[in-house]
């Protein structure tokens, strides 16, 4: 209950997280969020969500992309159980080096402790996804609904982001005892760091998925 009180007193909660230091409670929230996108993937992909829409207009996955389809989903499911830990780690590292240049005295743990807290919304939007692909699989890409259902998840999901850099902003404010416009800027230039190193994993999976499907095609060919 400690870490979910950050919803409904987000300044006491990240206060007593950041004075006590805990690094496990920002642990386990993270590797709660890692577990649920892990399962919400594994839903999505072994539902036949996925392929279902890859195939346009409701037209059978093409055979080059259908062989992509499983190392794609032990990518992406690797992806989703390891992505939350590292993100966490860098937003925390990000937060706490910037901050030096604005003051911050706190520890580095205070900081570890509330950026990982501090994904409690994450927590949620991931909670609420799991009904929302399983309802997806149910009324099949092609329906009205399952679209708007899908739209509905993306907002939640940017809700989230939103919500966190906000408790990001407070918890790093008072782990490393500074104002909340210092906080505010250092969250702008890590939010700007992270952008850029998710653009690189980006291109780094695109070029692994050409190596895969260049490798496929030509086990396939004569």
């Amino acid at each position: 209950m400690g870490a979910l009180s950050v919803i409904w007193a987000p300044v006491a909660a990240l206060s007593h997280v950041a004075e006590e230091r805990r690094v496990l409670s920002g642990f386990a929230v993270t590797a709660l969020y890692a577990a649920l996108s892990l399962v919400a993937s594994a839903i999505a992909l072994f539902g036949g969500l996925t392929e279902a829409q890859l195939g346009a207009g409701g037209a059978p996955v093409p055979p080059e992309i259908r062989d992509l389809l499983l190392p794609f989903s032990v990518i992406a499911l690797v992806f989703a159980a390891v992505w939350p830990f590292v993100f966490w780690l860098l937003v925390s590292g990000l937060m706490h080096l910037v901050t030096r240049f604005f003051g911050g005295t706190g520890p580095f743990s205070a900081t570890l402790a509330v950026v990982g807290v501090a994904g409690v919304p994450f927590v949620i939007a991931a909670a609420l996804q799991l009904p929302a692909t399983g309802l997806q699989i149910v009324l099949g890409p092609e329906n009205t609904a399952a679209t708007v259902l899908g739209l509905l998840v993306s907002l939640l999901g940017l809700a989230a982001l939103v919500w966190y850099a906000v408790l990001v902003v407070v918890g790093t404010a008072l782990a490393r005892r500074i104002g909340y416009g210092e906080s505010a800027g250092s969250c702008a230039i890590s939010c700007a760091g992270c952008a850029g190193l998710i653009l690189l994993v980006g291109v780094a999976l695109a070029v692994l998925v050409a190596l895969i499907a260049g490798a496929a095609g030509s086990a396939g060919g004569p």
